[in-house]
């Protein structure tokens, strides 16, 4: 079982004070609220207080997780609404005045919909994205980010830097995924030993 909200934000607080991070550049509040279709409501008062929301109902969640997936993708892509209706219309075999529905969070999608809506989005956590209560969401990016910051684990950075001396590592802010991390250890790790024989 994987750990409380609570954990996770403390570990997450000791990290970006630890690499002296921007707290606001990590816990970006808009950009946690695209990348997991909470309301930016929901996560300040996850992130205040951790008490989040008022309990809301399943059918509710989901629909304005819908919704709220749907208009950041829209937003950030620049595509019309009529465009991406047509497109979940197809994917879904439905009517495109039923994909405007469920997009816009006046209806309730079934089972298969919606397995078929986190499919289209390329949704990883599948209906648990619009199901799971917000601190589980929540949590669980966090949890991704305090990887990418190398708090979860001993990263491939933080490896390097405590091979090398290093104190501290700053990105400014940037979230690297493991494999980014490795791949720019291996190339600092490459430069280091290139200069050390070009000495000699």
């Amino acid at each position: 079982m994987s750990e409380p909200l609570s954990e996770t934000l403390a570990r997450l607080e000791e990290r970006i004070a630890e690499a002296r991070l921007d707290r606001a550049e990590v816990l970006d509040v808009r950009g946690l609220s695209a990348r997991t279709a909470l309301t930016e409501g929901e996560i300040q008062a996850l992130l205040t207080d951790g008490s989040g929301p008022l309990a809301d109902d399943i059918e509710s969640r989901i629909r304005r997780r819908v919704r709220t997936l749907h208009e950041t993708r829209l937003a950030a892509s620049g595509r019309k609404h009529g465009e991406v209706c047509k497109e979940i219309a197809d994917a879904l075999s439905i009517s495109p005045e039923w994909a405007r529905q469920l997009l816009l969070g006046k209806k309730m999608p079934n089972v298969p919909d919606l397995t078929a809506l986190a499919a289209f989005f390329g949704v990883e956590q599948g209906t648990g994205f619009f199901t799971d209560p917000a601190p589980i969401v929540l949590n669980r990016e966090l949890r991704r980010l305090l990887e990418d910051l190398g708090g979860a684990e001993e990263g491939p950075l933080v490896r390097f830097a405590t091979r090398h001396g290093v104190v501290t590592l700053a990105l400014r802010g940037r979230q690297l995924t493991p494999r980014k991390q490795e791949a720019l250890a291996v190339m600092l790790e490459g430069l280091l030993s290139g200069g050390e024989e070009t000495e000699r």
